[in-house]
């Protein structure tokens, strides 16, 4: 026992791995980040077709803050997958981050374009953002970002087989995943009992949280095999066992959490984005119980 506290004690004090804190390479991948993420809004800017500066801080609008904070939060993930990608010196690594880290943003603002269009079908979303400031809205569109650069993440950080196929592969892959992503929305509006896209277009806050979270939820739960695999059986079969986990998870926490109320009446009726948020939170409990499992 003693000798274990002065090996902590002295632990507490060694100067080990600090040197690392100085290691000049790892400067320069700090400024290649930070001028991805510049890309990234200038992307964003160029996808967005109107100002972001402007709805920030001139027209005050928490929608599409709402909007940008889930697709800042997406870079930063595909950025984070890039970096822990292997490399063999440091021109390579700062190579790989910039060509695969430019076409991550891309692949993001397209997965926002696509989600925008087929996922959000029923209603203008660029009008919802952007004259109703909705919230609710911009919770759905934040949600897809995150859940699309889960995918996106996984995609590119994969085993290289040389840069033709390797790009050929992330493309092949991205388009499935983001049919994919469409199909769960569908089966969603099956499982609940109210028309989502009708709340949402009422701005119903609590019904873009619950749907937002459950697309970041469907996103790391699709990563997961991407990450691993180029099996499309694999793929299918981890969104079907997925998708039944995510549901039943669903009824345990409307039959057995809140036993009193119903969850779906709670969300349409009382669009109480409380409980929106506890079964975003069931859901994404869903996704890491199936990965600790099951990987």
């Amino acid at each position: 026992m003693t000798i274990a506290l002065e090996e902590f004690a002295i632990e507490l004090i060694s100067p080990e791995g600090i040197e690392k804190l100085s290691y000049f390479p790892n400067l320069l991948l700090v400024i290649l980040v930070l001028a991805l993420m510049w890309v990234g809004k200038k992307v964003f800017d160029l996808f967005a077709g109107y100002s972001l500066e402007y709805q920030l801080v001139k027209a005050d609008n928490k929608a599409i803050a709402i909007t940008f904070v889930g697709y800042m939060g997406g870079v930063a993930a595909i950025l984070e997958g890039v970096l822990s990608g292997p490399a063999e010196s440091l021109l390579d690594e700062l190579l790989l981050v910039c060509v695969w880290g430019v076409i991550g943003i891309f692949l993001l603002n397209f997965a926002g374009k696509f989600n925008n269009r087929f996922v959000l079908s029923h209603f203008d979303n660029k009008k919802e953002l952007l004259e109703k400031h909705n919230i609710g809205v911009g919770a759905v569109v934040a949600g897809s970002y995150l859940g699309s650069a889960m995918i996106i993440r996984s995609i590119i950080t994969g085993e290289s087989l040389g840069w033709m196929a390797d790009i050929t592969l992330t493309l092949a892959y991205f388009l499935l995943a983001q049919f994919t992503f469409l199909l769960y929305s569908r089966l969603y509006q099956k499982i609940i009992r109210y028309d989502f896209h009708q709340e949402l277009k009422e701005g119903n806050v609590a019904a873009g949280v619950s749907f937002g979270i459950n697309l970041v939820a469907m996103g790391i739960l699709l990563a997961v095999p991407l990450s691993s695999s180029f099996s499309l059986l694999l793929f299918l079969a981890w969104f079907v066992l997925g998708s039944a986990v995510l549901a039943f998870f669903r009824f345990v926490m409307d039959r057995i959490i809140i036993p009193l109320e119903n969850l779906d009446e709670e969300i349409h009726q009382d669009q109480n984005w409380g409980v929106a948020l506890l079964e975003g939170c069931f859901s994404l409990a869903a996704v890491v119980v199936l990965q600790t499992i099951f990987t």
